[in-house]
């Protein structure tokens, strides 16, 4: 038995438009039946509610937070007291993200801001104005503070703040 050429033509044609329905239909199949990959790597918990930049009062000398909306992406890092061991191994992630975006880089904006009244020392200032020159330096007070950042200050941890001063991801 021979397969006429517009038969195998109709074939061919069935099978190219056939084959994306049926990966789609085992995927899912998979996917609901337990096959789902076991873990993530995401590293951070989305905001159920995002936090207002302006309504947190921050204090900074330079850089896009200085006027009442950023227009930039920004990485804000909080440190209450002496930047410690957590702090120092957040600071070099937070520079690999411009290391990474390389000629976008511009687009995003860095800043470590310390909490509360006892701030960062003399020798830390210096190595960071020497390390990270890109960083800009701020304050805020302790009241001012979101919640989730006050639970998480052993991790020292950062917000992610898109272009209109919503911090989205802690």
């Amino acid at each position: 038995m021979t397969i006429s050429k517009k038969n195998y033509g109709r074939l061919v044609a069935a099978v190219i438009f056939l084959t994306p329905i049926l990966v789609l239909i085992s995927s899912s199949i998979f996917y609901y039946s337990g096959y789902s990959p076991e873990g993530t790597v995401n590293k951070g918990s989305l905001l159920k509610e995002p936090i207002q930049l302006k309504e947190m009062s921050l204090q900074v000398d330079s850089g896009p937070l200085a006027n009442e909306f950023p227009g930039k992406w920004a990485v804000v890092q909080f440190v209450q007291g002496e930047c410690l061991e957590n702090c120092w191994k957040t600071l070099y992630s937070s520079r690999q993200i411009n290391i990474r975006l390389a000629k976008d880089s511009s687009r995003v904006v860095r800043y470590l801001i310390s909490i509360g009244t006892k701030g960062l020392s003399e020798t830390s200032i210096a190595k960071i104005e020497n390390e990270y020159p890109l960083l800009h330096l701020g304050t805020i007070e302790i009241e001012k503070t979101p919640i989730n950042i006050i639970n998480r200050l052993k991790d020292s941890p950062y917000i992610l703040v898109d272009p209109l001063g919503n911090g989205m991801l802690i």
